[in-house]
């Protein structure tokens, strides 16, 4: 019973988090480098320096799909990982503590 609600928990938090994510607002800047928007190429780099152009492209809905998918997932357990090391850190230091004082830890 006690893994189902660590479970259920890092589920929700992870879809809390996920959520939360999703309604932030995009940074706003230019797309070129010279006017807002605009998409005039820079100058030549200096030496030592590349110039890494960035196109827009637009994926289908089963790329975004994925996309979604994955980072659904990786929240996920990246929420049960997080819930269960921080279970696993709290029995420790409660048997630490109960050693401490000459109780007899459970188990």
């Amino acid at each position: 019973m006690g893994y189902l609600i660590v479970f259920v928990v890092s589920l929700a938090v992870g879809v809390a988090v996920f959520f939360a994510t999703m309604r932030q607002a995009a940074p706003t800047g230019t797309a070129g480098f010279g006017t807002p928007g605009g998409s005039d190429p820079p100058a030549d780099p200096g030496p030592g320096m590349a110039y890494v152009p960035v196109a827009e492209s637009r994926h289908d809905w089963q790329a975004r799909m994925t996309g979604v998918l994955g980072l659904a997932v990786s929240v996920t357990v990246g929420g049960i990982a997080l819930a269960i090391s921080l279970y696993a850190f709290g029995v420790l230091i409660g048997k630490l503590i109960g050693g401490a004082v000459g109780d007899d830890p459970p188990g």
